[in-house]
């Protein structure tokens, strides 16, 4: 199934996002993520987003690229996969 997505920022420019989901066989990714939380109710869709250390801490999430072996893609490495972190 696949979603288009609008988005209006505050200068009126318009972009536009195809959103698929994978199917019960494939790893979620990014795209199921965003769907998931497009469920939320927008009003708790505000509230800061945050994700804990493991000693504790409550820290603004960041996403990391993980690659294949390398860790560059300077060097030909391929992403392998994407990491919401609790590191910057």
């Amino acid at each position: 199934m696949e979603y288009k997505v609008q988005i209006t920022d505050e200068a009126g420019n318009i972009r536009q996002y195809n959103i698929s989901c994978s199917s019960s066989s494939e790893d979620k990714n990014l795209n199921d993520f965003i769907l998931e939380t497009l469920q939320i109710s927008e009003d708790k869709r505000k509230l800061p987003l945050k994700t804990q250390c493991p000693n504790g801490l409550e820290v603004y999430p960041s996403i990391k690229m993980k690659f294949d072996t390398y860790g560059s893609p300077l060097l030909g490495d391929k992403i392998a996969a994407m990491h919401i972190t609790w590191r910057d």
